[in-house]
């Protein structure tokens, strides 16, 4: 089982690479705890590869020198590398084929658009294509999905909430016939079925945090604007979502976790994972079922 660190930058590989050092670069007090959290339950880990980029908004994909810098730093600690792309519109497009030239062979693309795979099919054939999460179909709202977890003797129903678009083996055929060998994943509150591994497919994990929805809207680029004007898609960015983190907690739950919080931060939803679905988590990388783990030692929304 391989460790991956998401890497804001460079920088981040000054120093020792441990999960004890990546976790002290949160320093927020709301995030910080899930992150100390996860590193705690992990325990040792071994990092042999990083994953710089985001996979939420077109706005934050790195200039072309930042990506050469942290590529160059994995290098330099002889760490594999994993682009992160987002979902794009035609623009997004074309700063991609700006960056990924800069890649080597056999450096990973996780792709969150189909455009996105299309173009690493026909122009850059010796990059390897992950799925990222955002092309995962399930149910992922940590308001109520983690309730059938705690629940008692679930069964079917439980069983059919841990399943995606990947348990279908029409879709998985059609991955493996455009070249995808690899998929990553949500550690979802209610649990996961990872039975479609052993069609062969490499499952990547995040922890500790994990998406419940993301759009192009963003709330935080239309703080500044008239009422009528805001939630526009295509608004200017001025990465307003560096410095803006919303919380939600449930108030008006019906069940008994209003104390549990979720995260706005620019276009995309957050949650973090409790100590049981960490647990989950471990057991299923201890059992080889999960070929891979990605530690997010910050919400993945960073601006390089």
């Amino acid at each position: 089982m391989e460790w991956s660190v998401h890497i804001r930058g460079a920088g981040d590989l000054d120093g020792d690479l441990t999960l004890d050092r990546f976790a002290r670069l949160e320093t927020s007090v709301r995030l910080q705890p899930a992150v100390a959290l996860a590193a705690r339950m992990a325990g040792d880990a071994r990092f042999t590869r990083c994953a710089f980029g985001t996979e939420f908004c077109e706005h934050l994909l790195p200039a072309p020198a930042t990506l050469d810098a942290a590529r160059s730093a994995a290098f330099a600690r002889g760490l594999a590398f994993t682009l992160l792309t987002p979902y794009v519109s035609g623009a997004g497009i074309a700063r991609l084929r700006e960056l990924l030239p800069r890649l080597a062979a056999g450096d990973e693309v996780v792709f969150s658009d189909w455009g996105v795979l299309r173009v690493l099919r026909g122009e850059f054939p010796q990059l390897r294509p992950v799925q990222g999460r955002l092309l995962n179909k399930s149910l992922r709202d940590p308001r109520i999905m983690g309730i059938y977890a705690a629940a008692p003797a679930q069964g079917s129903t439980l069983e059919v909430l841990q399943r995606s678009n990947l348990d279908n083996e029409s879709y998985t055929a059609l991955l493996a016939r455009l070249g995808v060998g690899a998929v990553e994943l949500d550690n979802l509150p209610q649990g996961m079925d990872l039975g479609f591994a052993a069609r062969g497919l490499e499952v990547a994990v995040y922890l500790p945090f994990g998406f419940i929805s993301t759009a192009r809207a963003c709330m935080a680029a239309g703080l500044h604007y008239r009422k009528p004007d805001k939630f526009q898609p295509g608004a200017p960015c001025r990465h307003e979502c560096q410095t803006h983190l919303v919380q939600y907690t449930y108030t008006n739950s019906p069940f008994d976790n209003r104390d549990q919080a979720f995260y706005l931060k620019g276009n995309t939803y957050f949650y973090v994972h409790t100590a049981p679905m960490l647990e989950a988590l471990l057991g299923h990388a201890a059992g080889g079922r999960v070929s891979r783990l990605v530690f997010q030692p910050r919400l993945p929304m960073v601006d390089a």
